[in-house]
Formats: C-alpha cells, structure tokens, sequence
C-alpha cells in the first residue's frame, strides 16, 4: 500500500511558480521536485482556472 504523500501550500505555491517560469516546463519542475508530472499539471490548472488563491501564505484550498 502506498501512502499518500501531502505538500504545504507553499510547497505547491512555489511548484507553480516555477513551472511558470520562462523556458521551465512542467515536466522539468516535477523531475526535480520528485513530483508527478500530472499532480503538478492539477495543481497549475487549478491555479490557471482561478480555483486557487496563489497569494503567498493564503491557503490554496478553494472554498
């Protein structure tokens, strides 16, 4: 059984803003991060689509 693994907001935060980043892709960020690239790819929609706050130290979760 595997455990889920949980990520801090700012962790998630941070993700997002790098993959965003000139030249950087979603694919590289999530290598290096030791991510999925489709939880990173949910996590940049998410924020793309408004469904989360990318305020530094606001909570993503959307209500």
């Amino acid at each position: 059984m595997r455990t889920r693994r949980k990520f801090s907001d700012e962790f998630k935060r941070e993700a997002v803003r790098l993959a965003t980043q000139p030249g950087m892709t979603a694919t590289a960020v999530a290598r290096d991060l030791g991510l999925e690239r489709s939880v990173l790819r949910r996590w940049m929609l998410n924020a793309e689509e408004g469904r989360t706050d990318l305020t530094p130290g606001r909570p993503l979760k959307s209500d």
